[in-house]
């Protein structure tokens, strides 16, 4: 995907201005995405898709980039998430602000921002978004190269980049032929290409969704199914498949290295083995516990998280001899470094015994900061048996 000379940019920018200056569709775009009742189920089935994919929450911040008249900026609002959709045509953003008021407000009380983008720089600071998304959009820009550095420049370490695009075929449809006469870039969006160019953007890398395929091509009866369940894939063949995924390609790129990061956790389960089952201090006086963790999820635990959210640690409990908690958040420590999938770490927390003597027990759990402790999500904690002598003895 390569952008095109200045001067094209600037021409193919301003016939999508004028595009959407045509008073006689002002309520077909308003009424999207079920304005084309063929077309509104597809829409909503792969912005589903895209949508579970993703997975955004009220903690977040989600760029909607080349957002048109707005319905997809209404639709991420619901997630709770702050939006900010994008678009190169102010009348369509008009449009979106209309819209937006039909809709009402988000379930944290917010509606979805639109700002303008004047066809190079987003504008917004660095790493400021935690999502983007580019839904039907993509194959519209003329300097796709450019644009996907800016949004790689807008997203957060750990951000991700949602896409759904018509994919080879499309530049050739009817329904383009019609479009480009009216000034708009229709083009392929080639998967090879998009890696490529995503790439050199500097994401990590590029996951298309392997998607189900579109009820007009194919059902099955209720003895086919019972068939095909019992081991005859031929029933489905795979070239539906392959085709779905060179039309209409949806997917995430990767700003970070990992797929799934305690950000935005699938998972928070622990395996925690202190090196002592029993430990001994004088009262007041400072001790360390040295533990062993391991991470037996797909999700990566982050040594530095992203705005008080996914940085993992090592946390512990004071609790009595009879196991009742005394002191919430007796002490954390953090980890060496970001633990993947299957690693682990020696981690050494730094603690301060009691001021009365007696029979304690420490708890060591994990902690995702901003998020929860794990034993929270039922995973496993191990109580260290803590005996406080008084001072000068052992």
């Amino acid at each position: 995907m390569s952008d095109l000379a200045a001067a094209e940019v600037t021409r193919i920018n301003a016939a999508s201005q004028r595009y959407f200056e045509r008073t006689e569709l002002r309520d077909y775009w308003l009424s999207k995405p079920f304005s084309d009742r063929g077309q509104a189920g597809w829409h909503l089935w792969r912005f589903g898709l895209l949508l579970s994919g993703l997975d955004p929450g009220p903690a977040d911040r989600i760029l909607d980039f080349g957002c048109g008249t707005g319905w997809t900026s209404h639709m991420l609002a619901r997630t709770g998430a702050a939006v900010v959709g994008m678009d190169i045509s102010t009348h369509a953003l008009e449009l979106a602000r209309e819209s937006a008021a039909a809709w009402g407000k988000s379930p944290e009380g917010a509606y979805p921002r639109f700002e303008h983008f004047a066809g190079d720089r987003i504008p917004a600071p660095d790493q400021y978004f935690d999502f983007a998304v580019v839904f039907d959009a993509l194959h519209h820009v003329p300097n796709p190269r450019s644009v996907l550095c800016e949004l790689h420049r807008v997203l957060s370490p750990h951000g991700r980049l949602g896409f759904a695009e018509p994919g080879i075929g499309h530049a050739g449809a009817e329904i383009s032929a019609a479009e480009t006469g009216h000034g708009i870039l229709e083009q392929d969006v080639d998967l090879e290409r998009l890696f490529l160019t995503a790439r050199a953007a500097g994401f990590e890398d590029v996951e298309f969704f392997v998607t189900g395929i579109h009820p007009h091509t194919l059902t099955l009866s209720m003895p086919r199914v019972r068939w095909f369940l019992r081991g005859l894939s031929w029933l489905v063949p795979a070239n539906f498949t392959r085709l779905g995924l060179l039309t209409a390609p949806i997917g995430i790129i990767r700003k970070g290295p990992y797929r799934v990061t305690s950000i935005h956790p699938r998972s928070h389960r622990a395996l925690v083995r202190p090196a002592p089952v029993s430990v001994a201090s004088r009262a007041a006086c400072e001790f360390d516990l040295v533990v062993h963790v391991t991470n037996p999820t797909d999700t990566a635990w982050l040594r530095e998280g992203w705005r008080g959210r996914g940085r993992v640690r090592v946390g512990a409990h004071l609790l009595s001899n009879e196991k009742k908690l005394l002191e919430l958040d007796y002490g954390r420590a953090d980890l060496p470094e970001d633990l993947p999938a299957s690693r682990s770490a020696r981690v050494t927390l730094h603690l301060k015994a009691p001021v009365s003597p007696g029979r304690y027990f420490v708890r060591v759990d994990m902690v995702n900061e901003g998020i929860c402790w794990f034993e929270q999500e039922r995973s496993g904690v191990a109580d260290v048996g803590l005996d406080v002598t008084v001072a000068g003895r052992v």
